[in-house]
């Protein structure tokens, strides 16, 4: 391996390792993860239960004709930074048609190289070193790093499912401590990445409520918003009250629709907001892949039996999936409301690090240990389940015994 001796490690970089979270996960967690990155896998079958299988749960029919008819001349090569002009205008009404968000014309909105890309250039628009952002704990793995990059100072506010009906909801009196402190943001994903969770119409009034009277913005990370379970009731906090004007929220086709290898992602947002977001992408992406853009323009509006027929399935997969976790002695598992992943609680005495090191050498499956999500997701892992069905029945039987060895 060659050192570079001549350019010192930028800290920003070091920022991205977490060290802090040595406290939970035995080290920072980028170390961590190269350690679980060089890890053998078994020999046989292997699944990578960390992300969708789209071969099984393949994109709508409409993606490749769109992108095909684009690269073919229909489209333009170098859009605007912000996204081609008619496609973006499309997108707008079809998310206040068919999500029932404002988006208010093409102004409000910039497509980006997707989600993570989004959420990356909203950040940059907003964040100057030393801010003080409010974060869920657990939350999607690369929010807090994100922030650290850029040099925020990032506190957490516990998820908690601990009230009356399994509903989860926020640390009211943490969040409300923080809230005084002038934050410049709370961010969260919703549904939650990785535990699944649907906020209550409760718990994100106090999110808009603390907003207002301590005037900070909101970033709403909405990836999943049309993957939710059992006719569960979805609100965008964006269209709550007064919130219009201080949210931002991220969407995009790539996990429900099965759209990831075409990178794009969206964000709505004032205005002004979305003018230094394009700013932002002026200087890193320049623009979100040109020919996909033009696929954005079916979404929503030519999906919505495909959608339904992939909840069904997906969320079969759910309950046959928590089933057999609760029917272990090793696991306690609840189902999500949302998303494709389930975030059981391991009990057998083992670290999240050495047991998915276990999980990858001997059953030949890739897990995402509890620690990537903050202290309150250790002592757990996310598991994918859009897989195909005979395959994961197979890797998750694996799973249970690798994990089941580790019991007393």
């Amino acid at each position: 391996m060659t050192t570079i001796t001549t350019s010192p490690r930028p800290a920003a970089i070091d920022r991205l390792d977490l060290p802090e979270a040595e406290a939970y996960a035995g080290t920072s967690v980028r170390a961590a993860e190269r350690e679980l990155e060089r890890a053998s896998v078994a020999a046989g079958p292997v699944l990578d239960a960390t992300y969708a299988n789209t071969h099984r749960f393949p994109a709508p029919a409409y993606a490749l004709s769109a992108f095909t008819a684009a690269a073919s001349g229909a489209g333009m090569t170098y859009t605007p930074y912000v996204g081609d002009t008619g496609v973006r205008a499309t997108v707008a009404a079809n998310i206040e048609a068919h999500l029932g968000l404002t988006a208010t014309g093409s102004s409000d909105l910039i497509l980006a190289p997707g989600t993570q890309g989004a959420l990356f250039i909203a950040l940059s628009a907003i964040i100057e070193p030393g801010d003080l952002v409010i974060l869920p704990d657990p939350d999607y793995l690369s929010t807090e790093r994100t922030l650290r990059y850029l040099g925020a100072d990032v506190e957490r506010v516990r998820v908690s499912f601990e009230d009356a009906e399994g509903r989860p909801t926020l640390d009211a009196e943490r969040l409300r401590e923080l809230a005084a402190r002038s934050p410049r943001l709370f961010i969260f994903s919703h549904p939650n990445n990785p535990t699944g969770a649907v906020y209550s119409d409760e718990t994100l009034e106090l999110i808009a409520e603390l907003a207002q009277q301590h005037d900070f913005l909101v970033l709403a990370d909405q990836l999943y918003c049309r993957l939710v379970y059992d006719g569960e009731a979805y609100t965008h906090i964006a269209e709550l009250p007064g919130m219009r004007e201080r949210t931002i929220t991220t969407l995009g086709p790539s996990k429900t629709e099965s759209l990831s290898g075409y990178r794009l992602g969206l964000a709505v947002a004032p205005a002004e907001l979305i003018e230094r977001m394009e700013d932002v992408q002026s200087i890193t992406a320049l623009r979100a892949p040109a020919y996909a853009q033009h696929v954005l323009a079916h979404w929503l509006a030519e999906d919505g039996d495909y959608v339904a027929e992939r909840t069904v399935e997906y969320q079969a997969l759910r309950d046959w999936t928590v089933d057999r976790l609760n029917a272990s002695p090793a696991f306690t598992a609840t189902r999500s409301w949302g998303t494709s992943y389930i975030f059981p609680r391991v009990l057998a005495p083992v670290s999240d690090q050495e047991l998915a090191i276990a999980i990858k050498e001997r059953a030949g499956v890739i897990v995402n240990p509890g620690y990537q999500f903050g202290a309150e997701g250790a002592s757990h892992m996310r598991l994918c389940i859009a897989q195909d069905e005979t395959e994961w029945r197979e890797a998750l039987e694996r799973l249970i015994a690798v994990t089941e060895s580790f019991l007393p």
